[in-house]
Formats: C-alpha cells, structure tokens, sequence
C-alpha cells in the first residue's frame, strides 16, 4: 500500500523551507536544512601566532643555557684529564721534580686555570675560575711506584694532547685504559727476577765468585717473596718489613759465610746482593733532584725518610750478624772476598742485571736493547773513574750518570723516545757498585764484632760512640752518592736541552 511506503524526505524539506521563507523573507538562501545550521555553529578564524618579547628571551635564555652547560662540560672534562694524568703519572716513576711542571704546562694548553703542589705521595691541584673567584682544590694521593712501560703508554697520550692530536676526552679514556691494564709480568715470575736481580748485582757490584751466586739467587727470591707476596697481604708486617728481610738475610749470609773457616762462600757478597734490591738509592735520588730543583718541601720530607731508611738498613744488618756471633764465636768477619772474579769477566754480567731490572719494572721489550745500551755504558764510566779516581767515588758517580744522562737525552731528542724510563735502570746500575765503594753496608758488621767480641776493657762510652759511627755510614753513603748522581743528571740535561722545551716538559731527571 502507499501508506506503508516510506514518507519522501525531501518533499517535507522543502515545505519546511518554504513555510520559513514565508514567514521571515529575511533569512534567504541560509534558512535551508534548519537542523544542520542550529546543530553546528559557525568556526572561528584560527589566530596567526606572533613573536612576542617574551617568547624571544625565552628562546634566548636557552641558548645561552645550552652554551654555558657546553662550556662547563668542557671544563670539567680537561680538569678531569689533568687529575687522570697527575695519578697516572705518579704511580708509573715520572721524575718527581717535574711533575708540577707538567701539570702546569697541561693546564695552560688546555686554557686551565690551575696550581699544583706536590708533596711525597700526594698532589695538592687548586682549579680557580676568575669570572667567578672561586677555587676547586682537589687532593691525588696514591702509591708511587715505577712502571716503565706504563710510563711510556702515559708519556704518549701527554705529548699527544699537547700538541692537539687528540681531544681530552679520548685521551682520558686511554689512561683510564692503561690504569685499568694488568701487569705484563706475573709475581711470582718477578719472585724469580728478584733471584737473578741479587745474582746478576754480586759479580759486578760486590766482588762475588762464581760459587756465591747460587745463595745470592736464594736470598733474593725470599726478599722477593717477603716484598712482593707477603707485605701486600699484611699491614702490620708491611711496617717492618725492610728490617726483618735485612736481619733474616744478613744472620743467614754470615751462618753461610763462615762455613770451612770462611773459605767456602763469601759473606759481604751474598749479604749485599741479597738485599741489593731494598737500597733506598733510587728515593734518595729523587731527593737530592727535588731539592736541587729548589723543591724544598717534597725534597726535605723524602730525603729525611731515605736517611732513616738507610738506618734501617744498618740496623738489620748489624742485629742479623750480631745474632749469628752469638752461637758461633768464630763467626766470619772478612769485608773482602778472597779471589774475586775478574773484572772483565764480571762486565757480562751488567746487561743480564739490566735486562732483569728491566722485567722487575715492567718495560716493554723493544725498550730493553736502549736501556741495556746506556746503562751499560754508563756502568763502563762509573768503572773506570773510579780506578782513577779511588780516594773519591762521588766523582765516578758524577760522571757515570753524566753519560748516562747525554745518551738518553740523545735518544729522547732524536728518536723521540722516553728518557725518564730509559734512565732508571742506569740509576739502578750506578748505586750499588756506589755503595760498596764507600763501605756502607758493611760497615755493620763491624759493630756485630764489637758487640759479640766485646770486653772489659772496653768502656761503653767507646761502644756506644763506633756504633753510632758505623750506623749513619750507610746513610751518608747513600746521600753521597745521591748527590753525586744528581749532578751529572742536570748537567746532561743542560747540555743537551740548554733552552729546556717550549711547549711540552722534558721528561727527563
């Protein structure tokens, strides 16, 4: 039916249009579809935005704190960069009286407002910042030891950034990298190279046969042992370790050497190549050069404390043989051995105690043939002055590190190398042939003779008075030589850098 059909929409529309139309003639063509104009109203315009004032200092409020959090973050990296480098520097041997110098030289490329103080074991670092008047201070305190191939690696990323090759960022991370290495050489291998160390020093050093050698290894590996096994693993042993060895290797050296009436083994041999590794030479030197280089304060504190090392040293060795005169009474008291190796002969054994210093240190081993080369040559002169010169040693000493120091200097200028760690083993070379020279170490059995030989007839006053004597031998050995070492190091320095270096500090003693 039409009735059930749908009603035509359209058809109602349009008389609702018209009936509007009708009604109001004002509306006109916008009065169709009544629900669609009521359901939506009309959109707005949307407004143009404008750059206000504010707007424009907020965006440059945020440039400039972009720029200024830039700028910090670089200043914090290259102070970090310093402070990685002052560490690095002192736990690997950098020579100590140039160590605020390098600093400082770090500092001003870097554009680091900074000074340094160095004390013993401990970097005073104070950051100012002008703009501001304020100050960082910063303390480094660690352990110095000598690690000459590590000192390479360092020596390295130092000249590097100093002369822009790299950024303070990648420079830090490679130091970071070298601290973090392990060792090249295992402990107990070193235990070893302890051995052969006291063995390969007693021929050339100390006048020691052939027959002396085998004790001296043993000694030296227990004092390897005791220092590098023991010691770290007890504080309290740590503190009196040097006296102990000294005592426990100076009873057994004299137990040994009176065996056969004196005649089998030779005591001051085995005695001082046993301990030739504990002698203070090199803190001594370092003293001496800190306090030549007008550093008074680090100079004055370490050299007091090698003086009292040095005593140490005597100590043991006069309370080790004492002790063994106690239970024999015709114990050895020969300061010579009886028909010593030959002088030549004993050369040879030079370079092995230069290449066993060399692994005791952690060198490299392409470092080893300069090393072996200089300190060899060095040894040669320090011999044959003191054959000329015999009533003064110092003098032989002078000119042995003389040579040691134009060599390495030599090297450093014209290969580029690294003349700081080529150095240490000579200097490790020089001291003990030094030392026994004038008698130091040995000056402790003397006084062992005279407790365990003593009389009535001898008042306590005479005692009292050669025992002071003879203990502060060794430390006046030691300084003497010291000094004489240091004089030759800053004279070859001297000749070969006459003007120093301008941009970078010379890494040399």
């Amino acid at each position: 039916k039409w009735y059930e059909q749908n009603r035509s929409q359209d058809t109602l529309a349009n008389l609702i249009e018209a009936s509007a139309r009708l009604a109001n003639p004002n509306t006109g063509n916008n009065a169709g579809g009544v629900g669609s104009s009521s359901a939506s109203p009309k959109k707005k315009r949307p407004k143009a935005k404008r750059a206000g004032s504010n707007s424009l200092f907020h965006h440059h409020h945020q440039k400039e704190e972009m720029r200024i959090a830039v700028h910090i973050a670089g200043i914090l990296a290259r102070q970090g960069y310093i402070i990685k480098l002052c560490r690095a520097l002192m736990l690997y041997g950098a020579p100590t009286h140039r160590l605020e110098e390098y600093l400082s030289m770090s500092a001003r490329v870097l554009e680091i407002e900074g000074q340094f103080l160095y004390l013993p074991g401990c970097m005073v670092i104070s950051f100012d910042d002008t703009s501001t008047h304020t100050t960082e201070v910063r303390i480094v305190r660690t352990i110095q030891g000598i690690d000459l191939g590590k000192l390479k690696d360092v020596h390295q990323v130092y000249k590097e950034v100093m002369h822009d090759v790299i950024g303070v960022e990648e420079g830090t991370e490679r130091i970071e990298n070298i601290i973090a290495a392990r060792e090249k050489f295992h402990q107990w291998t070193r235990v070893l190279i302890f051995g052969l160390t006291s063995a390969t020093a007693a021929p050339f050093s100390f006048k020691a046969r052939f027959i002396d050698l085998p004790l001296a290894f043993c000694f030296g590996c227990l004092v390897g042992t005791l220092q590098l096994i023991v010691a770290p693993k007890s504080n309290m042993y740590s503190n009196v370790f040097e006296v102990s060895a000294t005592v426990i290797v100076s009873f057994m050296g004299r137990a040994f050497g009176s065996i056969s009436n004196s005649n089998l083994f030779c005591f001051s041999a085995i005695t001082q190549g046993g301990i030739v590794m504990l002698l203070p030479g090199y803190s001594v030197l370092c003293s001496a050069l800190e306090l030549q280089a007008r550093a008074i304060v680090p100079g004055s504190i370490r050299i007091v404390y090698a003086i009292i090392y040095s005593l140490l040293l005597g100590f043991g060795i006069t309370v080790g043989a004492s002790l063994w005169g106690i239970f024999d009474r015709n114990a050895t008291s020969r300061a010579q051995c009886s028909d010593p190796m030959s002088p030549y002969v004993a050369f040879a054994f030079v370079p092995l105690f230069i290449i066993c210093i060399s692994i005791l240190y952690q060198a490299k081993w392409r470092q080893m043939p300069v090393m072996v080369v200089i300190a060899f040559s060095g040894y040669i002169v320090n011999y044959f002055s003191s054959v000329r010169f015999v009533a003064s040693p110092q003098i032989a000493n002078t000119l042995g590190a003389l040579c040691v120091g134009v060599l390495a200097n030599l090297y450093s200028r014209i290969r580029h190398g690294v003349a700081a760690a080529t150095l240490i083993p000579a200097i490790f070379v020089q001291v003990p042939g030094g030392l026994a020279a004038t008698g130091g170490l040995l000056s402790g059995l003397r006084t062992a003779d005279m407790l365990t030989n003593s009389n009535s007839t001898e008042t306590p006053t005479e005692t009292t008075h050669a025992m002071s004597t003879v203990v502060f031998d060794v430390a006046a050995s030691m300084i003497q030589i010291a000094i004489g070492i240091a004089v030759g190091l800053f004279l070859s320095a001297l000749l070969i850098y006459p003007l120093g270096k301008r941009r970078s500090g010379l890494f040399s003693f």
